[in-house]
């Protein structure tokens, strides 16, 4: 029975990804492993946060604070490189990775939704400041030709372990409550990253451009007018998401009333199209490129917010779940090789700290513009369509950014509308 697993294992990697080094298959085999532990300790905790938050008491006030804090790590990661300087880059990663899910056993000590926002956010502070890092190691261990492919396949272990979680999760925090499941996730999460030490990293010395100070950053930014647009176009889209990200609990709880285990139902569906979102991302990376995947995720996340405007029942937002399933992946693998895609093969770290601090500026800044129209008296359908429009509107400027085809294909042709996009060589 095992020998026949493993051929069907075998054969199923093989359609997934083809022939690989053995070395990068090691690799894919370990971050694998990492993927499930890390994404059953995800879905005991991070979905639920908000719905526990304002089950606790929470205002809206309180909410969109908790959503800004959740990018203070990428709002910091350029002081990453400063910290790399003299440490190897897995040393770092593990460090912060190790600190921020042990964090969880604090909340069997500390209730109340004060403590929990304080706990979410030393998480993300130290999650999201190694990004950069994590993104080298990435370009280190899996060649331009097959990065989509394996990363595709990675994730959908990830995947995998949040779609049959998620129901035990919601079904666990009706029964015993958030005290007793988040410390027990955390074991999870500490087993991802001791399974993390495992990968063969030859990282060499840094190179040289990616050891100065933040005032090249700057100057990457004024320099590249390629890449300028493209991180203008990349905000406008994280603002129209972000916009909408602390009034989604408000129709959740407020509106709709739901329980955890309905959310754990509807968090099982966003976890399918999740998973099966990776077959056709993965391939669709290495055919066209980082940018073209930035791209098709934003289109179809123009769905989610529109969907919360008329929802009068959970089935209702079974739309808004799929379309956030499909443009998870699609955002984590395009965002980190739309970059290297972008970058200066040798300053791929500068260029991914340019990123995750754009990623943090509107991440921060977003909830608090949305708690500030709330104040004013927009209502929630009139924040959902902002967000859908700045959504559109990062759709259309994605399309001027002109980028190189991918090492693998030598031409990359037109896709259709509304994913149509110019990638010339340069």
């Amino acid at each position: 029975m095992t020998l026949l697993f493993r051929r069907a294992g075998r054969h199923l990697e093989g359609m997934m990804t083809g022939a690989l080094p053995a070395d990068v298959r090691r690799n894919m085999h370990t971050e694998v492993l990492v993927a499930l532990a890390y994404g059953a300790f995800y879905a005991c905790t991070i979905p639920f946060i908000p719905v526990i938050l304002r089950r606790l008491g929470a205002s809206p006030d309180m909410l969109a604070l908790y959503a800004a804090l959740q990018f203070l790590g990428s709002i910091t990661s350029s002081l990453s490189i400063i910290v790399m300087r003299r440490r190897r880059t897995m040393t770092v990663i593990l460090a912060c990775w190790f600190t921020a899910r042990a964090l969880f056993i604090l909340v069997a000590f500390f209730q109340g939704a004060v403590p929990i926002i304080v706990i979410g956010a030393l998480f993300w502070l130290l999650e999201g400041f190694v990004i950069p890092g994590y993104t080298r190691i990435l370009q280190k261990i899996y060649p331009d030709q097959v990065r989509g492919k394996v990363m595709s396949t990675v994730r959908m272990g990830q995947v995998l372990a949040i779609l049959l979680v998620t129901p035990l999760a919601g079904w666990a925090l009706d029964r015993v409550g958030h005290p007793v499941l988040f410390p027990v996730a955390c074991i999870l999460g500490l087993g991802s990253v001791l399974l993390f030490m495992r990968l063969r990293v030859d990282e060499g010395p840094l190179p040289p451009r990616q050891t100065k100070t933040f005032s090249e950053l700057g100057e990457i930014v004024r320099n590249d007018p390629r890449f300028r647009l493209y991180l203008f176009s990349f905000a406008l889209y994280g603002l129209g998401t972000m916009l909408a990200w602390p009034v989604y609990p408000l129709v959740q709880v407020d509106r709709l009333q739901l329980s955890y285990s309905t959310l754990g139902m509807l968090g099982l569906v966003e976890s399918v199209l999740w998973l099966v979102s990776y077959l056709i991302w993965g391939r669709f990376l290495d055919r066209r490129g980082g940018l073209a995947v930035m791209r098709a995720t934003c289109a179809i996340s123009i769905i989610q917010p529109l969907v919360y405007i008329w929802a009068g029942a959970a089935w209702m937002l079974i739309p808004a779940f799929i379309a956030r399933g499909i443009t998870s992946g699609g955002f984590e693998l395009g965002r980190i090789n739309a970059g290297i895609q972008l970058a200066d093969p040798d300053r791929i770290t500068e260029y991914a700290v340019i990123q995750s601090t754009t990623i943090g500026m509107r991440g921060i800044l977003a909830p608090f513009l949305s708690a500030v129209l709330l104040h004013l008296g927009m209502p929630p359908s009139g924040i959902f369509i902002l967000s859908a429009g700045c959504i559109a509107t990062a759709w259309i400027l994605f399309g001027f950014v002109n980028a190189p085809a991918p090492v693998s294909q030598p031409a990359v042709s037109a896709a259709r509308w509304p994913f149509r996009m110019r990638m010339p060589r340069v």
